[in-house]
């Protein structure tokens, strides 16, 4: 996600139970075998299927168990998952991580979104007020898996984005924050100012540097992916004669220098080495980045992208040509991580976010927003599956 600069807080009345990182009691009952299934039925990508895949059970989860929430750092899903993220720090912008947002209801993991109220918030306590903006601040969840994801790997959740002008995230990261790969970010809510951004998927990747804190991430068009007919991932994702709809968001992380992007299950955004392909309406387009006086080239505000080819169907071959071209990483054009790619290993996390930028042009959620009984105000994961490929 947009990750700032990580500023340590205070765990007021919660050290002990951070020091224990207690594991939650509640047993992990299975409903049916619906969601098992799932998992392993659900069909992988038609462009990976060649490949032989073994889904990694201690990573993956179809949350068909109940977890209640609680209002300390716990472990919860047989030990996969705690109910934070994984440093002590609780949100960019005007976020604030509450361990008592999160829960499984035997069906989803479900993440709860509320006005942050300083006189009455639960743990953990905040050392300050964000960005000076109480009143826009939201109390929400996140949780980091207790095991990590290393290359070659494919991740895909099936999620159902909240319906407020807030981040609906699934994501990985290196411990260190120096490494980030983002499989979903949706902005769902059509709140006032928000309706650009809630008809978008955004896909991405950050290179960080820590001191001083540098991001880089690709900022062309097609890092936000629309489907023709939704205005609002969040109204997509809102009851439907009383069931929620979800959306499935994959990455391949096959490579140091190569990820894939999927929804539905469908191939939508490839970046290799030094050049990016990206279906746009039904056309693949296919280009590659450069650079004037060591600086990404930009055009109209997006970060440049310099077309090579269009096809109807992918074409490796046309990607690997774009990069050959270039001599500018779509990756880590300036080497942060010392021209190696992404090497380390990732958490996964899910969360919900109030970032800055949108905090600052007043992109927030209205206290009628989130009170709105017709709108569906939790994010849901209805399940998340890792697969490596077999050797």
């Amino acid at each position: 996600m947009k990750l700032q600069k990580i500023t340590v807080f205070v765990l007021v009345l919660m050290l002990g139970a951070c020091g224990s990182n207690k594991k939650s009691t509640v047993a992990t009952k299975e409903k049916n075998n619906t969601k098992e299934s799932e998992l392993q039925q659900t069909p992988i990508p038609n462009y990976l299927a060649n490949e032989k895949w073994e889904l990694q059970s201690n990573l993956s989860d179809d949350f068909n168990y109940e977890f209640k929430p609680v209002n300390a750092l716990v472990n919860f899903g047989g030990n996969k998952w705690k109910n934070f993220y994984h440093a002590a720090w609780d949100g960019p912008g005007v976020t604030y991580w509450k361990y008592d947002k999160i829960s499984v209801d035997g069906s989803d993991l479900i993440i709860k979104s509320d006005r942050w109220n300083q006189a009455k918030e639960s743990n953990p306590i905040a050392k300050s007020v964000k960005m000076n903006m109480p009143n826009s601040g939201i109390s929400t969840g996140c949780i980091t898996s207790t095991n990590k994801v290393k290359y070659p790997v494919f991740i895909e959740a099936k999620v159902s984005v909240t319906n407020l002008a807030l981040a609906s995230d699934v994501w990985l990261l290196s411990p260190d924050a120096t490494q980030e790969i983002d499989i979903i970010e949706c902005y769902g809510g059509k709140e006032p100012g928000n309706a650009y951004f809630a008809k978008s998927i955004h896909v991405s990747n950050h290179s960080f540097i820590r001191k001083p804190f540098t991001d880089y991430q690709p900022r062309d068009k097609g890092a936000w992916i629309q489907r023709k007919g939704v205005d609002s991932w969040g109204e997509y994702c809102n009851e439907v004669n009383g069931k929620r709809r979800y959306v499935r968001a994959g990455v391949y992380w096959k490579t140091p220098f190569h990820f894939e992007h999927y929804i539905d299950g469908e191939l939508m955004r490839v970046l290799h080495h030094n050049a990016v392909a990206t279906k746009v309406n039904g056309v693949w387009e296919y280009g590659y980045p450069t650079m004037t006086n060591g600086k990404l080239d930009v055009k109209q505000g997006k970060q440049k992208i310099t077309q090579t080819a269009t096809s109807q169907e992918f074409d490796m071959n046309l990607l690997q040509k774009a990069s050959d071209i270039s001599t500018v990483s779509i990756i880590d054009p300036y080497a942060y991580q010392g021209g190696k790619g992404y090497t380390k290993e990732l958490d996964i996390i899910i969360n919900v976010e109030a970032q800055d930028w949108h905090a600052k042009a007043g992109r927030m959620p209205r206290d009628i927003d989130l009170k709105d009984p017709t709108k569906n105000n939790d994010m849901k994961v209805d399940w998340i599956r890792v697969f490596k490929p077999v050797q």
